[in-house]
């Protein structure tokens, strides 16, 4: 009678499956990786506007020829990264972000506080340009905020941090 036998030594692989476990134990290095991946990839959508669909232009933007959501770039520069344990969050805790990402109707009544204004009429009459205080008010609004997603994951986003995964489970410098 003919035998074959086939011995296969899987100690090496074994070894490999047991340093990959270890290493998905405390993934904090990638995770961190993976997190200013998504940062960069943020400020990309503020700078394009919206990727991969440009935003609705705000009525500011449209008028003053600036950028949306980009006025005074406080909710871009509040985009934080925390990684706690095998968690990683990005986001903003910017209270208008919610309209701004989801989108929405606002309405009821919002209390305006004390400011200055620069006026250059009255009364329909052009006047020597002057400063003016406007006192605190409430006013009653209702108007649609169409979404701009900011905090968008791209596809090239997912394989970047696919591969980031990778070589950190495998060892390598992930």
């Amino acid at each position: 009678m003919v035998q074959i036998k086939y011995t296969i030594d899987d100690r090496a692989a074994r070894a490999s499956l047991k340093q990959a476990e270890r290493r998905l134990e405390h993934p904090e290095k990638a995770l961190k990786s993976c997190g200013l991946v998504l940062l960069r990839s943020i400020a990309k959508n503020f700078k394009a506007g919206g990727r991969p669909v440009r935003w609705h232009p705000s009525k500011r933007a449209r008028i003053s020829g600036g950028q949306t959501l980009v006025a005074t770039a406080r909710l871009m520069r509040s985009i934080s990264m925390r990684v706690l344990g095998k968690v990683i969050r990005v986001g903003t805790s910017v209270k208008y972000a919610a309209i701004h990402q989801f989108g929405g109707r606002i309405r009821g009544n919002v209390t305006v506080k004390q400011h200055y204004r620069f006026i250059m009429r009255a009364f329909g009459k052009p006047i020597a340009g002057r400063k003016v205080m406007v006192r605190q008010h409430t006013r009653n609004v209702d108007f649609y905020v169409p979404a701009r997603p900011f905090l968008k994951v791209q596809d090239s986003d997912r394989r970047v941090m696919t591969r980031i995964v990778a070589e950190y489970v495998s060892g390598g410098k992930g």
